[in-house]
């Protein structure tokens, strides 16, 4: 609000606050005292050790999201040459940008898709700040604007039930956050256009709610049938990430 670092706002406590200050302030509270989050009022969350934009047209990047991010550079690692990763649902650009800014591979291509234009204007300011020429956004319905050929597909995409709505969530945009009666909905789509899209060997990152496990694994198994499919936990020790790896 000031603009100012830690040790220049000590250094200046005995001045009087600059006009208006204190009445910025008292709204800053009030905003957060009617249960807006603070990534919203301070317009920044970090994520990855980078500093992302958001307001209330994304989500906010979750911690336990940094897996998928991190997955993906390990695999990303262990094999040479040119790549092509798709961020489905992409929103604040938070795994496409991580993925681009951290990954020592100047062949890697990157793409972002949403189809929410609001939410892809957001991602570009965040690749514009982070990781300028790094990453390409789409509009589009999951993958359905793209062809054959990705190595990497990582997806967060809503998962919610109607009736896990609470308060905490109440502030975010609900197109990224429900998809249907069992919350699944969403990937049920997404998985099979990931089959007829994915390349030999090249493998598959979700993030799903704990209670999907059964349903996941179920529906995975019946577009890859041949694929190492495995359920990950987060550092809660919950059912968190769906991973398919092909041959």
């Amino acid at each position: 609000m000031l603009s100012i670092d830690r040790a220049t706002l000590y250094a200046r406590l005995p001045d009087p606050a600059p006009p208006g200050t204190v009445e910025r302030y008292r709204d800053l509270i009030a905003r957060r005292a009617a249960g807006e989050p603070v990534a919203y009022i301070t317009g920044h969350r970090e994520f990855m050790g980078l500093d992302f934009l958001v307001d209330r047209r994304v989500l906010i990047p979750r911690p336990e999201t940094e897996y998928l991010v991190e997955w993906a550079l390990a695999w990303l690692r262990e094999r040479s040459g040119d790549r092509l990763v798709v961020d489905v649902g992409t929103g604040s650009g938070a795994i496409a940008v991580s993925l681009a800014a951290h990954a020592n591979n100047p062949t890697l291509r990157v793409v972002g898709s949403d189809r929410s234009l609001d939410a892809l204007r957001v991602a570009a300011t965040n690749r514009d700040r982070l990781a300028p020429g790094r990453v390409e956004f789409v509009a589009g319905d999951l993958l359905s604007w793209c062809r054959p050929g990705i190595d990497l597909v990582l997806a967060n995409l809503p998962y919610l039930r109607p009736d896990q709505a609470h308060a905490g969530i109440a502030w975010e945009p609900e197109l990224a956050l429900y998809a249907g009666e069992t919350g699944f909905g969403l990937y049920e789509q997404l998985l099979p256009q990931v089959a007829a899209r994915l390349r030999p060997g090249g493998a598959v990152g979700c993030e799903i709610d704990p209670s999907q496990r059964a349903i996941a694994l179920a529906t995975a198994r019946a577009h890859f049938p041949t694929a190492r499919i495995t359920i990950r936990p987060d550092l809660a020790g919950l059912d968190r990430y769906l991973i398919i790896e092909t041959t």
